[in-house]
């Protein structure tokens, strides 16, 4: 009998932390590439000018008046919100261990893009940066959630979950 044949799905011993944490991280960049893509296609689309996102994420280093002053640089957007994005990986590489099936993984990912939107835009756009209160906040309600879902998908088949199928189709 193999190894994977004497154990119940769920029991196999975590991913060691530092393959976990960088998982998280390359998970976070790359769940926060169509993030970024598809936000700047949203405001190209609706007359704010395809660079619009990356000004206002530049603002988090740059200065709420770095919009106004036109010293609002894309690429300072872009590298902050890469590393955001690799930290979110990372934060959410954390709690992976407790997440036993790709089924909770997911859920708990999703739940996660939303509670990173409610903390950007309802407590930090309110309270230290006020120029994320200009975005639409539907769509960056939508964009969180598909980030937290796709940064979850990193996380199947990994760790605790390695001897789970990566789709739920029935079959081992």
């Amino acid at each position: 009998m193999n190894e994977s044949a004497t154990h119940r799905p769920g029991t196999l011993a975590p991913e060691p932390v530092g393959r976990r944490l960088l998982r998280g991280a390359i998970g976070g960049i790359v769940a926060g590439i169509p993030f970024a893509v598809i936000t700047m296609w949203f405001a190209a689309t609706t007359g704010g000018g395809w660079l619009a996102p990356l000004k206002l994420i530049s603002t988090i280093v740059l200065g709420a008046d770095a919009l106004q002053a036109g010293t609002a640089q894309p690429w300072v957007g872009v590298a902050v919100h890469m590393v955001l994005s690799a930290l979110l990986g990372i934060a959410f590489a954390l709690i992976a261990p407790a997440l036993r099936t790709n089924g909770t993984a997911a859920l708990v990912g999703t739940v996660y893009g939303a509670l990173i939107y409610v903390v950007n835009f309802v407590i930090i756009a309110n309270t230290i940066l006020p120029q994320f209160q200009m975005p639409n906040q539907p769509f960056e309600l939508v964009m969180h959630i598909v980030f937290g879902t796709l940064l979850s998908f990193f996380f199947y088949s990994s760790g605790v979950r390695r001897d789970e199928p990566f789709l739920a189709t029935g079959r081992r």
